[in-house]
């Protein structure tokens, strides 16, 4: 899938010269991880790490400059080993994924994904990160790829901008990723199978269905036979 075309032609002088809007992203992307490096490393290192990082002592409730999460990255590698940083950027994909979620899918829809076939409900769900992945990717592009369940692909993504990793870096977006696909199939796993980082050209997440979760069907037949009370 291509990315829309534009017409440089029907550009005006000063749409040309004006200086690019910093990007912006989702201040669950901050939040989320400080929260999860204050449960696994505590309130000590959360401070550390955030003042490090030049945050701010509040919290934030809109969007946020990309720069701000880009900071703290920057921070937890230089405080952290990397199976730590892993860890808690992997926590804070769960919380950010589960916020959306509670707090940005309405109830009655997020109840419909659960009924719906998981081959109707995910690529639903798919269409919709696209139309909001600048949300939680900033300034990385997002496509999708490849057949049911498909692929999800990020060009430049925030986690993954370190040069010659030997691991992927992007756990912070397959498990964001994972946690809002299992509104379709809780058996739903996400894995990133190529990463920029590590010399690829972009960040690919394949989607896999277990057996189990292939088909919402089995899930509703066994949810009508469950005893009451």
């Amino acid at each position: 899938m291509s990315l829309p075309t534009v017409n440089t032609q029907r550009r005006t002088a000063d749409a040309v010269l004006a200086p690019a809007a910093p990007a912006q992203i989702g201040p669950n992307s901050v939040i989320q991880t400080l929260a999860a490096l204050k449960e696994l490393e505590g309130t000590a290192t959360r401070d550390r790490v955030a003042r490090l990082a030049g945050l701010p002592a509040t919290e934030p409730t809109g969007m946020i400059p990309e720069a701000a999460f880009s900071s703290l990255l920057s921070s937890l590698r230089r405080e952290l080993d990397e199976d730590t940083v892993r860890e808690v950027l992997v926590q804070s994909g769960e919380k950010t994924g589960d916020y959306v979620a509670a707090n940005r899918i309405p109830a009655p829809l997020r109840s419909l994904f659960g009924w719906l076939p998981a081959r109707m409900s995910i690529p639903l769900l798919l269409v919709a990160f696209r139309r909001h992945a600048w949300t939680f990717a900033g300034n990385s592009s997002f496509e999708l790829g490849g057949t049911y369940p498909g692929s999800i692909l990020l060009d430049n993504a925030p986690t993954c901008r370190l040069a010659g990793a030997v691991n992927p870096t992007g756990g912070y977006y397959a498990a964001a990723f994972q946690r809002l696909l299992s509104l379709a199939s809780p058996g739903v796993l996400v894995t990133e199978t190529e990463c920029r980082s590590c010399g690829a050209p972009h960040c690919r997440f394949d989607i896999h269905l277990t057996d189990h979760s292939s088909n919402n069907s089995s899930k509703k037949e066994l949810s009508s036979h469950r005893p009451r009370g």
